[in-house]
């Protein structure tokens, strides 16, 4: 048998012309060897394939790799991906061909800001506001309007960030599969509707008055921890590290959300230009299951956790100079169940620092 180039390329091509899976699927394996590679690695990392035949003899000098992710073109062996994602690779050695193997391919993770006040434990404290909300909605301005009125009104807004759930029609371009877990979460069926946090039983219809007392209610001088994050946007998702510091020792967990803003979508009902300008849509969450996000376990005060988290990407409708991510922290309470403790905003391929009262 002559392992030539050509030939294998012949070859490989005869058998997707010939395949029962047609040229969308590729070629159908033979059995006769193995392909085999890192099943993780980092961007701009080489991926080392390894062929073997069905005795176990290494025949990787003669292999030709193909990369079924991107129009099966042929690759070096090691191959060095420079876009993250998931890769589909197979082997052609003569006319027999190997299984196919799947590689993640991950973004470089983003190293956190410096903390340079390490000691400093009193957190400035955020509520999480989430409006359920759509342009065929009628009464959604409603909200819009109040929602106005309470971030117009004294230091209201530094004491919370919002997050818009699109969810009321399909069509809305701020809708989005996430924004639709979030509300079914919350078992949202009446809107405009707005929650607090993630364990609070109060929800307020656009009554501006008491959006105000509720913040009142929740908001403290201090939070029970702080989070820094750094974010890095690469080819189909925004890779975060955060990193989560306890005023309060307890059980928490870390959570981040994909926000876009400036999406234009014509509100029913709208009665100012602004209407139409929506902001802080939900476009993704780390994990839906639990909405919470990921345990980080008992944090002593004073100590830190961390978690990288990822958000994909999964529209190219989607404005990535508009994102930002949302990071949410949760401390489970008396009845087991975590509920928000703090939350920040960071920009895209930046950071943020902990936010400290002093």
């Amino acid at each position: 048998m002559k392992f030539t180039k050509l030939f294998t390329l012949i070859a490989a091509a005869a058998t997707m012309l010939v395949s029962c899976d047609g040229p969308d699927n590729g070629p159908v394996a033979t059995d006769d060897i193995k392909l085999s590679a890192e099943s993780v690695v980092v961007v701009n990392t080489p991926i080392n394939f390894v062929v073997e035949d069905i005795n176990g003899t290494n025949v990787t000098a003669n292999a030709v790799i193909f990369d079924k992710t991107h129009d099966f073109s042929q690759v070096e062996n090691p191959f060095t991906p420079t876009e993250d994602g998931e890769y589909t690779f197979y082997a052609v050695v003569g006319d027999a061909i190997s299984n196919d193997i799947k590689v993640v391919v991950t973004p470089t993770v983003p190293a956190l800001p410096e903390d340079n006040d390490a000691a400093n434990t009193s957190f400035k404290h955020h509520i999480l506001l989430v409006d359920h909300t759509g342009t065929h909605c009628g009464y959604c301005p409603q909200m819009m309007k109040a929602l106005k009125e309470v971030a117009e009104t004294g230091d209201y807004h530094s004491k919370y960030h919002e997050a818009m759930a699109h969810t009321y029609n399909t069509s809305d371009p701020s809708y989005s599969k996430a924004a639709a877990a979030v509300t079914s979460y919350y078992g949202v069926t009446d809107y405009p509707t707005l929650n607090y946090n993630f364990a609070y039983p109060t929800s307020s219809s656009y009554n501006a008055e008491h959006i105000k007392s509720q913040i009142d209610a929740l908001w403290k001088e201090n939070a029970d921890a702080g989070i820094a994050a750094s974010t890095n946007m690469a080819t189909k998702a925004v890779v975060v590290n955060a990193e989560v510091k306890a005023a309060v020792a307890g059980e928490y967990s870390i959570t981040a959300w994909l926000l876009e803003d400036n999406i234009e979508g014509q509100q029913t009902n709208a009665t100012a230009e602004w209407m139409n300008i929506h902001n802080n849509s939900i476009r993704q969450v780390a994990t839906s299951s639990p909405m919470t996000g990921y345990e980080l376990g008992e944090i002593e005060a004073g100590k830190t956790a961390s978690q990288i988290l990822n958000l994909n990407i999964d529209s190219n409708n989607w404005n990535r100079d508009n994102m930002k991510v949302m990071l949410i922290v949760s401390k489970k309470g008396a009845n087991n169940k975590y509920d928000v403790a703090n939350v920040v905003i960071c920009p895209i391929n930046d950071s943020v620092l902990y936010d400290y009262n002093n």
